[in-house]
C-alpha cells in the first residue's frame, strides 16, 4: 500500500464521519427548531386567549371612558363654583368673627356698665342711710340693736336685714284680721318666774 492511498482511506474515513457528524448535528438542531416551534405555537395560542379575553374588558374600559367625559368637562366650572363657595363661606366667617368680636366687647361694656351702676347706688344707699342715722341720732332717736340702720358695714349683710325687715313688716300685716292686730301667743319663760 502505498502511501497516498493510506491517505485517501484516511480522508475518505474521515469524510464519511464528518457526513455523519453533520447528519446528527442537523437533526438535533432540527428536534430544537420543532421544540421551538411548538412552544412558540403555545405562546401565541396564550397570547390570543389573552387578547380575546382582553378585548371586551378594554371595550368596556373605553365605555366607562366616554361615559366619563362629560362629567370630566363639568369638573372644571365645578371645581371654579368650589372655589368662589369657598371664598364666600370664608368671607361669612370672617364677618361672624367680627361680629363675635364686637359682641364680646359691647357686653364686657355692659358688665362694668351694671357693675358700676352697683356701685352707685350702693353709695348712695350707704350716705342716705348715713344722713338717717346722723338725724336719728341727734333727734335722740334709739335704734335697738338687731334693727341697726343699714349702710355701715357689708352690703351683702345690710342687703339680707333689709329682706328680713320686710319679711317681718309683712308678717305683721298679715297678722291682721279686719284691722285688729292679732299677737301670738308667748309662754312665760322660766326667767319670769
Amino acid at each position: 500500500m502505498d502511501p497516498v492511498d493510506i491517505f485517501l482511506i484516511a480522508l475518505l474515513i474521515a469524510g464519511v464521519w464528518a457526513i455523519a457528524e453533520f447528519a446528527i448535528t442537523l437533526r438535533k438542531t432540527r428536534d430544537t427548531l420543532n421544540s421551538v416551534s411548538d412552544s412558540v405555537d403555545d405562546l401565541n395560542h396564550a397570547v390570543g386567549q389573552l387578547v380575546d379575553q382582553t378585548t371586551p374588558v378594554i371595550s368596556k374600559i373605553d365605555g366607562m371612558v366616554d361615559d366619563l367625559q362629560p362629567t370630566v368637562r363639568e369638573l372644571g366650572p365645578m371645581a371654579e363654583n368650589l372655589n368662589v363657595v369657598i371664598d364666600e363661606a370664608t368671607v361669612s366667617l370672617d364677618k361672624v368673627n367680627h361680629i363675635l368680636g364686637d359682641v364680646s366687647s359691647a357686653t364686657s361694656g355692659v358688665a362694668g356698665v351694671g357693675e358700676s351702676a352697683g356701685r352707685i347706688v350702693s353709695t348712695a344707699t350707704s350716705a342716705a342711710v348715713g344722713v338717717v342715722s346722723k338725724v336719728a341720732s341727734l333727734g335722740g332717736i334709739n335704734i335697738p340693736e338687731g334693727q341697726q340702720l343699714i349702710g355701715k358695714g357689708n352690703p351683702e349683710k345690710e342687703s339680707q336685714s333689709v329682706e328680713a325687715t320686710v319679711a317681718h313688716t309683712e308678717d305683721e300685716h298679715s297678722s291682721r284680721k279686719g284691722g285688729y292686730v292679732t299677737y301670738t301667743t308667748v309662754s312665760p319663760s322660766s326667767d319670769n318666774k
